[in-house]
This record gives structure tokens, sequence and C-alpha cells, in this order.
């Protein structure tokens, strides 16, 4: 009797400038990084720098993936993950400004993934959406969304005062993250309190079933007249899993997109694995 091989994991990434910083004379404040680890574990990583904060975020989003992706690189086991320790070692890389600027500068958002072959542990501070596709072909998106637009960063470090007034905020208020996921034909609503996104937000994920995974800055919905269940699917529907993949179909989705109208309004940037199966071209 056969045993059926597990999958092999491969990763990817791409990144791209919105319309509006394009109008604006503005670089893209959005980065993406992904990779495979010595024990076949792999990773990806998207941050996006605070539009509103009207400083140069695109250095704190190149910083904070920068940052994360090393951390990534010198665990051992998928557990070693996104531990507050190392959450907190990326705060000490964040405050000594490796790039110089301001402390406005490195306001970024970021969500990150790392998996093995059957489970993905996933991490997010800011804002952002993650998105699955199944062996059926059905795709599922959850996006975070803040109240007022308005997350809490990891960079916050750096400006202690407003820290601590939004930790107050958040208890006093009782601020809630609202994650909103999406299939076709259904929506769920789950409230979490901002109070445990304050240090980052983890969630694991059971790959049994599942052929991708990605990651997604909040650009994946705001794509004129498109929602961002559809935008995910597009950007899910792989060819084939050789070498750039996720650039490729993305870069194809983007075309398509702009033909029917639908303009990136916001910086665009997704990381993504697949779990390939033996054959599968």
């Amino acid at each position: 009797m056969r045993t059926a091989k597990m999958p092999t994991l491969t990763a990817d990434h791409y990144f791209t400038l919105g319309s509006s910083h394009a109008r604006a004379g503005e670089p893209c404040q959005d980065y993406a990084l992904s990779g495979t680890l010595k024990d076949a574990r792999v990773y990806g990583i998207v941050t996006d720098g605070c539009s509103g904060a009207k400083a140069r975020t695109d250095l704190g989003a190149r910083v904070l993936a920068l940052a994360m992706e090393s951390e990534l690189q010198h665990t051992s086991a998928l557990e070693d993950c996104f531990t507050p320790a190392s959450i907190q070692r990326i705060r000490k890389r964040l405050q000594s400004m490796p790039l110089g600027g301001s402390p406005p500068d490195y306001l970024a958002s970021v969500v990150a993934f790392c998996a093995t072959s059957t489970t993905a542990k996933l991490f997010m501070a800011g804002d952002g959406a993650y998105a699955t596709r199944h062996t059926s072909g059905t795709v599922q998106i959850t996006e975070a969304s803040w109240p007022d637009n308005a997350p809490y960063y990891l960079g916050y470090c750096l400006q202690p005062a407003v820290a601590a007034q939004f930790n107050a905020s958040a208890a006093k208020c009782a601020l809630r993250v609202q994650l909103s996921t999406h299939t076709a034909g259904t929506t769920s609503i789950q409230d979490v309190p901002a109070q445990d996104f304050l240090q980052g937000w983890t969630t694991e994920i059971d790959l049994s079933g599942i052929t991708a995974l990605a990651v997604f800055s909040d650009g994946i919905g705001q794509i004129s007249t498109l929602d961002a269940l559809d935008a995910a699917t597009a950007c899910l529907a792989f060819k084939n899993y050789e070498g750039s993949f996720v650039k490729r179909r993305a870069m194809k989705a983007l075309v398509q997109w702009e033909k029917s109208g639908h303009i990136p309004q916001d910086d665009f940037s997704i990381a993504a694995l697949a779990r390939v199966q033996e054959g599968t071209p």
C-alpha cells in the first residue's frame, strides 16, 4: 500500500504602487518578503506604511519586514514564531531607527505567516487581510478593520505617550477590531478586543484541505469596484508554481483588472504559499 506523500511548500511575494501614490509622486509604502527556512518551513510577510502619518513610512515598512524576516530566520520550530519575546526584539529594532528619520516614519502594519506542510501560524499587527484557497476551489478572505481606520502599530513603541493614550482608550472605550470573513455568498463577523491586537494577534491555520494561503495589505480591499474576495480569488488562481509564481499571477490580475476599470487605489502587496502535490506542474 502506497503512502501519500506530504505536499511540498513554495512561497513567493509581490508589491506595487497604487494609483493614489503614483498621482502624488510618492513612493510605494507597501513591502513584501518571502522565503524558505532550513527545515523547509516557508514564510511570507507584507507591511504597509501608514499614509495618515504624513511621513516617510516606506522606510518603516521595509525595516519592519526585514526585522520580522530576521526573527523568523532564527527560529527552529513553528512554536518559536511570533512569540512575545520575538515581537519585543522587533520593537527594539524599530526603536533603534536604523534608517534614521523620525518616529512617525516607522508606523506600519504587518501581516505575516510561517508554515509547515500541515500548519500555518499567522501574525497581524495593524490592518490587512489573509486568504485561503481550498481543494474545492473555494476562496475565503478575512479582513481586519479598526475603529475610524486607525490601527495600533508596533512602531508606536517610538512614541510612548501615544502608545499609552491608545492603550488607555482601548481599555476605557472597549475598542474592538472587526474581523470580516467572506466566502462566496456568506459573510461572518468576529469582534476582537483591540487590546488583543496591541501586542499583535496570532492564529493557527490547519492546512489540510488548503492549497494556498496568502497575506495582503489592506490594498486588497481598495481596488475600485472590485470586492476583496474577487480580488483574492484572482490572486490565488495559480496556473503553476515555478519561480515567481505569485508575482506572475498578481501582475496578470492587475492587467485584467485595469482592462475592466478596476484600479488599485492604494499600494498593493501579497505574500503567499502553495502546497504542491507531487506531479503538479
